[in-house]
């Protein structure tokens, strides 16, 4: 594991990641009410949105090529974009017996929200290098490019 391929969409997506999956264990609605004890289905869908997102940094981190970590956070930005409509819908919409909205659902809006924009900004990241500092695809840091060799042309000589 390489932390130094990490980049700020990454720490960001970690961190949204984490905020919405403890956003589930705290009070949404009134009476104290946790995500998981007013939703049926969607407090899993966004645990696993949660898990995704923190998987999606572990795969940068590990993964000696750039495809794998692009591909789960083209995956997980997509997962983010849901995430963020479901929590929306459930801000907007109480469910049957809540009294009202608890900090633990704008915690869990916000989550939602940063794993699609995290997701949006690691996409983005072509990670050149820095002025003077030589690294590979991945990040790490590499040994300069060598000299190119010219060839001459080609001449019309010696072909049928």
């Amino acid at each position: 594991m390489d932390v130094r391929r990490l980049r700020i969409g990454e720490w960001i997506l970690t961190a949204a990641g984490g905020a919405l999956l403890a956003s589930l264990f705290l009070p949404w609605y009134g009476d104290a009410l946790t995500a998981f004890e007013s939703f049926g289905v969607i407090d899993v869908v966004l645990a696993l949105i949660a898990a995704a997102a923190v998987a999606a940094v572990l795969a940068t981190a590990t993964q000696a090529v750039p495809a794998v970590p692009i591909m789960l956070e083209s995956l997980v930005t997509l997962a983010g974009i849901a995430a963020t409509v479901l929590v929306l819908v459930r801000a907007l919409d109480l469910p049957d017996g809540a009294a009202g909205r608890e900090w633990g659902l704008w915690l869990g809006l916000a989550g939602a929200a940063g794993i699609a924009v995290a997701g949006l900004l690691s996409m983005r990241d072509e990670r050149l290098s820095p002025a003077g500092r030589h690294t590979d695809q991945t990040g790490r840091p590499a040994p300069p490019p060598g000299d190119v060799e010219t060839l001459p042309a080609p001449t019309g000589e010696g072909s049928a």
